[in-house]
């Protein structure tokens, strides 16, 4: 508590009487982990208390000020900050490490014993660890995100909004469910990260269209296998282009199949390189963004920033550049992956001739009675367009996300037999 004290201190002199700003590993404190629910948690209820209600606001940073921070922004920060005025900003609270995974995920993660395989596309290791406590490599970064403990059978549904600059929203739903295979609480004998299928509830006209999805721990020994259903046809049929740049219908070209949930699947059309371990400003523990209903949180232009905590975060920073040869309407990106809890957290993405072209942010949260920490929902902004999507939101608005049900999914379920009759 002190050094935090400390820390606070450090912070509000520093933006009081310098220029030459500067912060350290000090600044962001020692790490605190939340590993089950807080006084006055309601299960039954729709939100998560706050734990960090009394924080205050250090400092704000805006278009004024911005330049001051610059070091610890990342270029698609900037490029908000210069696009949209006066709208975006950021208020920075303490810095809070209270992500947390179960005990047993910090046990088996000791030994630290995984590899790469097939070129980064394969992973052998102990399931349910984190795969590389102490990663050393760019794909480390990568797998450990994918990887991380995030439930075992899920149940739930989320909306997306797809925002344009004068505040038009177009808006959808879905549900999935989905097993995962590496964590501690289930036997991985199949070489599988999990399975998943989703389906659209809205709107009317895409209703029950769905996707199920299979996906190995070696992309290129067992590629992904997929399926979509039809409500047109009622029909089930393989989908080999669940992959890679493709884009989602939903998303109306703002994001591609391999940005859901940050990143996933196949590595192989990438060149990855370090990119070092910085400090940034990230959003984080966004339980207030959580707890707020939708018509207050979404606006134009951007989600309302009134609403994000934004902290001093060391993250992991990934790059991950076009192979000769090779095709993806992403060509360059730099992924920044929080040093805690290993999700991926934000993104910058350019263009062939690299000028940066969106901005991801992935706002994290410590689902405490889990516990494990996840984001609350993925912001894509295009700078060409001015729009924006907001999908995988998890919010107070929605039922809470089933992480871990009592009764598990049956394998019979994650089967073209199975995926037809729950899409249905």
């Amino acid at each position: 508590m002190k050094q935090i004290i400390i820390s606070i201190i450090t912070l509000i002199f520093l933006y009081t009487f310098s220029y030459a700003i500067e912060f350290t590993d000090q600044d962001i404190g020692d790490r605190i982990p939340i590993k089950e629910p807080i006084e006055g948690y309601n299960s039954t209820s729709g939100g998560y208390l706050d734990p960090f209600s009394d924080d205050q606001i250090l400092f704000k940073i805006t278009l004024e000020n911005y330049l001051d921070y610059e070091t610890y922004l990342t270029p698609g920060q900037v490029k908000m900050f210069r696009d949209y005025g006066s709208t975006f900003f950021m208020n920075i609270y303490p810095s809070r490490r209270s992500c947390a995974v179960p005990d047993k995920v910090i046990e088996l993660s000791k030994n630290g014993n995984a590899k790469l395989t097939d070129e980064g596309e394969g992973i052998e290791g102990t399931v349910g660890s984190i795969p590389f406590p102490n990663a050393i490599e760019p794909l480390h970064h990568v797998w450990n995100h994918i990887l991380r403990y995030r439930g075992v059978d899920i149940e739930g549904g989320s909306p997306y909004y797809v925002v344009s600059y004068d505040g038009e929203k177009f808006n959808g739903a879905g549900k999935a469910i989905a097993k995962n295979y590496w964590n501690p609480f289930v036997s991985n004998d199949k070489g599988l990260q999990g399975k998943i299928m989703t389906k659209v509830t809205h709107p009317p006209r895409l209703t029950d269209a769905g996707v199920l999805v299979i996906e190995s721990l070696n992309a290129l020994a067992t590629p992904r296998k997929a399926w979509v259903y039809s409500p047109a046809t009622r029909r089930v049929r393989r989908a080999p282009d669940i992959a890679y740049d493709n884009y989602s219908g939903f998303s109306q070209g703002l994001t591609t199949i391999d940005s859901f949930d940050g990143f996933n699947g196949a590595k192989d059309r990438y060149n990855w390189n370090d990119g070092g371990t910085k400090l940034k400003f990230m959003p984080y523990n966004s339980y207030r963004f959580y707890n707020t209903n939708h018509d207050k949180a979404i606006t134009a232009l951007h989600v309302n920033q009134e609403y994000l905590r934004y902290e001093l975060v060391k993250v992991n920073i990934v790059n991950a550049d076009l192979k000769e040869g090779m095709r993806h309407i992403l060509p360059h990106r730099v992924m920044y992956f929080d040093n805690d809890s290993h999700n991926f957290i934000a993104e910058d993405i350019y263009d062939g001739e690299k000028n940066i072209m969106r901005y991801r942010e992935l706002p994290l949260m410590n689902f405490y009675d889990e516990p494990m920490c996840n984001a609350i929902h993925a912001a894509s902004y295009d700078f060409a367009t001015k729009r924006y999507l907001l999908n995988n939101v998890r919010s107070i608005d929605v039922p809470k996300i089933k992480w871990r049900l009592d009764k598990p999914h049956k394998e019979s379920m994650f089967t073209p037999e199975g995926f037809k009759r729950w899409a249905k």
